[in-house]
């Protein structure tokens, strides 16, 4: 499968026409980690929106010393959407849990799509709800 269908095929991207789907792809950054490698981390800066191609991943909160597994993600979902919305340091790591290829989407160009195609922040919000509503449980 190509970039261009693999995003397509991505619900956050599915709103979106062939030609916006075209430039998306070539806005992605690839980037792979290996198994245990630290994707983003608790309290840095986020700068970029993540996008899993392949692999899987697990969304941890440090309290102090102690890490608390909050989610697993694997291909099509997507991290570090808050970066599009708050200018606030990463609220928890994602780490590895295998090969993992992810597309990132710099933020300033990803909120350039967002303010064309505001249709894609349903899917976002869907998530930041599903993800507040798990966190409660």
């Amino acid at each position: 499968m190509d970039l261009e269908q693999m995003l397509a095929s991505v619900p956050l991207f599915a709103v979106l026409d062939a030609r916006t789907v075209r430039r998306l792809a070539q806005q992605a950054v690839r980037r792979s980690y290996a198994a245990g490698a630290t994707i983003v981390e608790q309290g840095e800066t986020g700068t970029a929106l993540y996008v899993i191609a392949s692999g899987r991943v697990r969304v941890e909160h440090r309290d102090g010393a102690e890490r608390h597994g909050l989610n697993e993600l694997g291909r099509g979902d997507f991290f570090g959407e808050l970066a599009l919305i708050e200018n606030r340091p990463r609220s928890a790591s994602v780490v590895a849990l295998e090969e993992t290829e992810c597309l990132l989407f710099v933020v300033w160009e990803f909120r350039a799509l967002l303010k064309e195609h505001p249709e894609m922040a349903i899917p976002i919000m869907n998530a930041l709800i599903e993800r507040l509503h798990r966190a409660e449980h």
